[in-house]
């Protein structure tokens, strides 16, 4: 049985490791529902990389994504490449977390590099965003 975990792990590539102490905020990711967890990843998508918010939010959605990115100013600090908001989500939850988190998707669905983002950056993008999706 040890054989199949392991071999289940690598395949993944996830190190067979116990899994982190998580922070309070990936469990706050873990907690949202798959349409919170993709309205997150929209938002962030609008604040960072600049694409609209699609769905029934729409232009206060957009209005309050302008108003985080302006005080984000993620283009002072995100590399122009950056196309994917699970970039994002993953350089904030780290390389430890992020092994994990990322099952949710495909398993080539992304590769991200933990670039040196700010972190004080990114915990003010997701603690925002994460408020936004999950006030109800």
């Amino acid at each position: 049985m040890l054989g199949r975990h392991s071999a289940f792990l690598s395949s993944v590539g996830i190190a067979p490791t116990q899994p982190p102490e998580p922070n309070e905020g990936v469990v706050q990711w873990l907690r949202l529902t798959d349409d919170q967890r993709h309205q997150a990843l929209q938002l962030a998508a609008s604040i960072c990389l600049g694409l609209r918010v699609p769905g029934d939010g729409g232009a206060a959605d957009e209005a309050w994504c302008r108003a985080v990115a302006k005080a984000l100013r993620p283009g002072a600090w995100l590399d122009p490449a950056t196309q994917d908001p699970r970039a994002l989500l993953a350089a904030w939850a780290g390389e430890a977390c992020w092994s994990r988190l990322r099952l949710s998707w495909a398993p080539d669905a992304l590769q991200p590099a933990f670039n040196d983002l700010p972190s004080n950056k990114l915990q003010t993008l997701w603690q925002a965003v994460l408020w936004r999706v999950s006030r109800g």
